[in-house]
């Protein structure tokens, strides 16, 4: 069944040995298979490759979690879209033997189909070939995959909200980067409703204390210049991996002079954390207790200004996976 969906680590190993992206029966495509390809492609299948293009990687759970009911018919299903080559995969070894999940990215007919859906020219194979090996790098892939996560926990959250909540939007580091001038570059953007209320809000997704404290604190300031020059005042969420690294981080922002962008941290040390829960710490809070996702602080930009691309939050359809 297709669904519309609401709202767009250790050493680096070389791709081509241990993390191979494989080489599918469609990845030879010609332009030529493209028109044949279309006829069979669903609305949901169209927006698989979408995501894939937009997010980099997902995996076989994270995409059964957004798209399918079923796990087995999310298997098959993805295992035809990398014959016809809208998507391929890639897996890595594991310490303890074996291989983890399926990482599935965006295959050459994908590329070609989305790239002509936003007027663009498609990647040419080499550069593919470059984009999924930077995706299926090591150094990187966590990150990226736990900041995909943190979206796909709020679209999974919003689908047992019966109508309550949901997941307007969802940019990418390079949409987010590019809508806002380039002004900030977040991990992810998003506008989250529920119960009637919207906020947008900025992820800086922590990988593991990848990145020392003063650096997490330094980038709040070019968020609040965006918002001093006009643009909105989101509050920027620092997504952690322990709790006393959430604590030494407040200790940072203690010495660090207010602005106006809202802050606030979680924890995700447990796999069932729900970032739409009341899990936000927000720093310098008056009130007692931690936040719902909802109930942080959150305003939208002037509306004559270049640096705010949501006047108000009933204005348009914002389609998860729409992008600039």
């Amino acid at each position: 069944m297709s669904r519309r969906v609401s709202s767009s680590v250790s050493s680096t190993v070389s791709v081509s040995t241990t993390s191979s992206v494989s080489a599918s029966p469609g990845s030879v495509r010609s332009s030529a298979g493209v028109l044949p390809a279309q006829a069979h492609l669903t609305d949901r299948d169209r927006q698989i490759a979408d995501w894939l293009d937009r997010h980099g990687v997902l995996t076989t759970a994270q995409i059964t979690a957004v798209f399918f009911g079923s796990p087995i018919t999310a298997a098959h299903r993805l295992a035809k879209l990398r014959t016809v080559g809208l998507v391929d995969r890639f897996h890595r070894p594991i310490a303890r033997g074996g291989f983890g999940p399926w990482h599935w990215v965006i295959g050459p007919l994908g590329a070609e189909i989305t790239a002509a859906s936003r007027d663009e020219a498609p990647p040419t194979a080499a550069a593919l070939r470059r984009r999924h090996a930077r995706l299926a790098d090591s150094s990187h892939l966590a990150h990226r995959l736990g900041t995909n996560q943190f979206f796909i926990d709020l679209h999974t959250h919003a689908r047992h909200s019966d109508g309550t909540a949901a997941l307007r939007l969802w940019w990418s580091e390079r949409d987010a980067s590019q809508r806002f001038l380039r002004r900030v570059r977040p991990d992810g953007h998003a506008l989250w409703r529920e119960h009637n209320t919207t906020i947008g809000l900025f992820l800086e997704y922590d990988t593991r204390g990848a990145e020392d404290l003063a650096r997490l604190v330094d980038k709040l300031d070019a968020y609040d210049a965006l918002a001093r020059d006009g643009g909105p005042a989101y509050p920027v969420l620092f997504w952690l991996h322990a709790a006393d690294r959430e604590a030494h981080l407040h200790e940072a922002l203690a010495d660090r002079e207010p602005g106006p962008v809202p802050v606030a941290t979680g924890v995700h040390d447990r796999p069932a954390t729900n970032p739409a829960g009341r899990v936000w710490w927000l720093v310098g809070d008056q009130q007692p207790g931690r936040r719902r996702l909802a109930e942080l602080p959150s305003r939208h930009g002037r509306t004559d200004s270049i640096y705010t691309p949501h006047r108000d939050d009933g204005e348009g359809d914002h389609g998860l996976g729409l992008g600039p």
